[in-house]
């Protein structure tokens, strides 16, 4: 059975195009197509097909070109990221007309590269969220969970990746925010080092922990997706991680303890397929002070540096809009509540701040590398979420085995401590639950091994997969 252009891969696509073998405006088409089918997801706020298509005509008029590696392919940017000519809302309503008049860096070196705009994805409101509900232009649907939200912040790349609108998306990543919808979505998500791709153009919460980051259907697109915005030539075979003998430190807590239990058994057998295929993988819990540090640093970090990324990103408008109108305007009754009383300039101090980045967080970073080295290891493995995907009527807060707990907090529990310390993680598909929910698995290794990272991630997923490594 012939396969629809609308699913190829990335790299797929563009080795068709670049070769010459399929125009742009044919594989453009073709994800138009899907997208029109799929527009029940609310994966877009803005996607105009005859922009999409007069992108293609060019880029085929133009021709193929080797220092063009993604020549005509579509990509989906999401809506918190700078595209000329397109208005970048955030997912919130003072937003709404924001026209960028220049190209944020990420997509800039995607745009060079020979990509075209699929469209602007839909999110959570200013990324301040993990569900994928908003308020604004509605909430994404799931397209692999029916009745579940695609998770967030990064939800309507997510979601359209997997649906195979795009071959592949933009999002942002604060404190997994482009894990955990790929995990929810059975994708693949990639955040890299803090500070491996541009950040300019793009409205941030966080300087300290943001990241743009990037998500497909197979590590091989995030390989190339990550030469191009980090400007390195890409390797075949750059490491030995994930070759047996390969050593990954399993903890508990942030990890795979206080599961969800059907999540524990995608889990633990998950475990046991790279167990039987070589992997050494060490039980060990981290420091006790490491959850301690995250909790100390986490919220009066973002908390303290988002005045400061609004009110830059909002100078450099055409109209600027001030900060108080913006939060007074937000139309999540959550987020509103959170952001509001930021407009007091001394909800965070100034030494509770300075503190957590320079002392805290230092010693968060050297902890986490002291565990991996006390054993030899090169990566930390854990479940991307403890729960599956949120319900379409999630709220402050979710079940997990039977008690309440905070929505926000729980499914950042085990996303959080990378962008924390700036360092690279990843979530690739470990398998579905007895409901037929998909669940990740995470992996997080020291800052700087971002190509290590990749093929750790090809080889675990190839061995989770049963294929042949």
């Amino acid at each position: 059975m012939s396969v629809s252009p609308a699913d190829w891969s990335l790299t797929r696509a563009a080795r068709e195009l670049t070769s010459g073998r399929v125009t742009a405006e044919t594989y453009a088409r073709a994800l138009l197509a899907r997208c029109a089918e799929y527009r029940w997801l609310n994966a877009f706020v803005a996607c105009d097909p005859s922009r999409v298509l007069e992108q293609a005509r060019v880029a085929d008029s133009v021709g193929p070109d080797a220092t063009r590696p993604l020549h005509g392919v579509p990509i989906a940017v999401k809506d918190n990221i700078d595209t000329s000519g397109w208005n970048t809302t955030a997912g919130t309503p003072a937003l709404r007309d924001n026209l960028a008049h220049f190209d944020a860096g990420a997509w800039s070196r995607l745009r060079d590269a020979g990509a075209i705009l699929l469209g602007r994805t839909n999110m959570h409101e200013l990324a301040y969220g993990i569900t994928g509900e908003n308020h604004c232009f509605g909430s994404v649907s799931n397209p692999v969970a029916a009745g579940r939200l695609a998770g967030g912040s990064s939800s309507g790349s997510a979601a359209a990746v997997a649906a195979s609108l795009a071959p592949a998306g933009l999002g942002t990543d604060t404190g997994g925010s482009v894990r955990i919808p790929a995990a929810h979505c059975g994708i693949i998500g990639f955040r890299p080092s803090t500070g491996r791709y541009p950040a300019d153009g793009v409205l941030r919460i966080s300087h300290t922990r943001d990241t743009v980051g990037i998500m497909a259907r197979d590590v091989a697109d995030l390989c190339l997706l990550d030469s191009v915005l980090a400007f390195e030539t890409e390797t075949s075979d750059p490491t030995d991680w994930g070759k047996p003998g390969t050593r990954l430190v399993v903890p508990s807590f942030p990890g795979n303890g206080d599961l969800d239990a059907e999540l524990m058994a995608v889990f633990r057998r998950g475990l046991e397929r790279l167990r039987s295929a070589g992997l050494v993988l060490i039980d060990s819990d981290h420091p006790p002070e490491v959850p301690e540090l995250i909790d100390k640093t986490s919220f009066p970090i973002s908390l303290a540096e988002t005045p400061v990324n609004f009110r830059n990103y909002l100078a450099g408008m055409k109209y600027p809009v001030g900060l108080e109108r913006l939060l007074a305007s937000v139309a999540d009754p959550e987020v509103r509540e959170l952001l509001y009383p930021l407009l007091s300039e001394d909800l965070i101090g100034d030494s509770e701040y300075r503190r957590a980045v320079d002392s805290l967080l230092p010693e968060l970073d050297q902890l986490a590398r002291h565990t991996l080295d006390r054993h030899g290891a090169v990566a930390y493995l854990v479940p991307t979420t403890v729960l599956g995907p949120p319900g379409t009527d999630t709220c402050r807060e979710v079940s997990l085995n039977g008690r309440s707990v905070p929505t926000f907090s729980t499914y950042v529990r085990n996303t959080n401590l990378a962008s924390l310390v700036g360092w690279p993680s990843i979530s690739i598909p470990v398998g579905k639950t007895v409901r037929g929910l998909p669940v990740g698995l995470q992996l997080d290794v020291p800052t700087g091994h971002d190509r290590q990272l990749l093929e750790l991630a090809r080889r675990c997923g190839t061995l989770l997969s049963g294929a042949s490594p």
